[in-house]
């Protein structure tokens, strides 16, 4: 992580309470480009195995986390319900859409719910590299080579009172992946 030259860019001033969206397979450097905004933001992860690692890691960087997934018997009422409080509370909530396991760059109603019933805008946020990896997992987990460069982005917010709840799942979607694709474009990636 030292060794990357990252750039933050915000597109938007980002507002509190609010809900911040991101794909799976962007998350790698999100929580370290963040980390001075640690105390303010909330982290959703799977109560999958793989999660308790990712939720180690975030907490050791001063986030906290909500356990949760969806599914029935995964936690995923209680988790939405503490996000309801978190939000409430004037913290923000940073989300994977798309996971813990896809499909990949596909939104679930999930996030568009919980932005409803508590009326806080959603932020796209990602980031690319110009020099890096995108394995073979589902999500195509991107991770940056060493003394790469790297940019994040955080994008306009979306005001969940403007939409339906399936268009406002439908225009975080297109959203992030236009965010994503321009990302990737400007870093360099074939797109």
């Amino acid at each position: 992580m030292k060794t990357l030259r990252v750039e933050v860019v915000f597109l938007a001033k980002p507002a509190f309470p609010s809900i911040v969206a991101f794909w799976h397979g962007r998350m790698f450097l999100l929580p370290f480009a963040f980390r001075h905004y640690a105390s303010r933001v909330s982290i959703l992860i799977s109560r999958h195995r793989d999660g308790e690692f990712v939720a180690r890691l975030v907490e050791a960087l001063g986030f906290s986390t909500v356990r949760g997934s969806t599914g029935k018997g995964k936690g995923g009422d209680r988790a939405f319900l503490q996000m309801v409080n978190l939000l409430k509370s004037g913290k923000v909530v940073a989300i994977t859409p798309d996971g813990p396991r896809g499909p990949r760059e596909v939104v679930k109603p999930g996030i568009a719910r919980l932005a409803k019933k508590t009326g806080v805008p959603i932020y796209p946020l990602t980031f690319s590299t110009d020099f890096g990896k995108k394995l073979g997992s589902w999500d195509e987990f991107l991770i940056p080579y060493p003394f790469s460069r790297c940019k994040v982005v955080l994008g306009e917010p979306i005001f969940p009172q403007e939409y339906g709840e399936d268009e406002l799942v439908k225009k975080v979607e297109l959203e992030l992946q236009r965010l994503t694709k321009t990302c990737d474009g400007e870093m360099g990636w074939k797109v």
